[in-house]
């Protein structure tokens, strides 16, 4: 991040500019397939896994983090979950409000994603409700049509 601004400062210019661009990318040997999924489905499966993940320990296996020597890592410390996770064990926020942070930011990060590889020509994108195995033979015949091995 850091040298993208530099770049950026010192070219006057967006550092996205700067670089090939997708149109610039080789048309791949592979089968590339994108799942597109309704986003109010979609932010109901991120809020149900990581709601899922507290029921598993993950609130116990950060507070581990925070036990070990010198704490958790920087990265750990930085990672979506862990993050507000983090900041409720310190006081600075409820275990709810926490929750909501996190399930706000993965919520967030997808719609980047999204954005990020919706733009790559190279990805067929097929819809998918809310079960993705209803997409599974349009899928396999992607693969069989280009000859490659599943």
């Amino acid at each position: 991040m850091i040298r993208a601004l530099e770049v950026s400062i010192g070219s006057g210019r967006p550092f996205s500019s700067l670089g090939p661009g997708l149109e610039a990318y080789p048309p791949s040997p592979f089968t590339q397939i994108g799942l597109r999924v309704d986003r109010e489905v979609l932010d109901r499966r991120i809020a149900e896994r990581y709601r899922r993940q507290l029921m598993r320990g993950f609130l116990d296996e950060v507070r581990r983090l925070i036990d070990l020597p010198g704490g958790p890592s920087r990265s750990a410390a930085q990672a979506r979950g862990y993050r507000e996770l983090l900041s409720h064990l310190r006081g600075e926020c409820t275990l709810d409000g926490a929750i909501g942070e996190a399930i706000s930011a993965t919520r967030q990060f997808a719609r980047r994603q999204e954005r990020w590889f919706r733009r790559d020509p190279r990805i067929e994108w097929l819809d998918v409700a809310d079960d993705p195995l209803v997409v599974l033979d349009q899928v396999l015949e992607r693969f069989d049509a280009t000859g490659q091995q599943r």
